[in-house]
This record gives structure tokens, sequence and C-alpha cells, in this order.
């Protein structure tokens, strides 16, 4: 993974991952919120913050293996 350059200012690689993950982030904690899900946690933000790195580990992986895809076939 290598920087991506946007007018000059190099940015980590990290970021689409990131934000990906909150614009998923975004509405799942609004549907667990909606249905009262958290009430089964112990602390409910803890439990936000364990979903919201899940995805980020799913962004991850799913960025991975778009770019191993792409390197495959050039």
């Amino acid at each position: 993974m290598y920087e991506i350059d946007l007018g000059g200012v190099l940015l980590p690689p990290l970021l689409p991952v990131l934000v990906l993950a909150l614009l998923l982030f975004w509405p799942l904690n609004r549907l667990i919120g909606r249905v009262d899900g958290y009430r089964w946690f112990w602390h409910p933000a803890l439990a936000g913050l364990c979903v919201f790195l899940v995805l980020c580990a799913v962004a991850l992986a799913l960025f991975m293996l778009g770019s191993a895809l792409l390197w495959e076939g050039s």
C-alpha cells in the first residue's frame, strides 16, 4: 500500500479503509441503537468500538484483496 497523493498532500494509505469503515459504522450503530441492541453489553461505547474495529478489519481485507487482484491482473 502506498501513500495517496491528493493535490501534493500525502495521505496515509489506511485513510480510505477508515473512511469506509466509518461510513458503514454510522448506519449500523444507529440500527443497533434503534433495536436497543446495546443493552446486552456492559459498556455500550466499548461494544461500539468493537463493531468499528471489526468493520475496519473487513474493509482492510477487502482493500487488500482488491489490491492483490489488481496486482495479479497487471
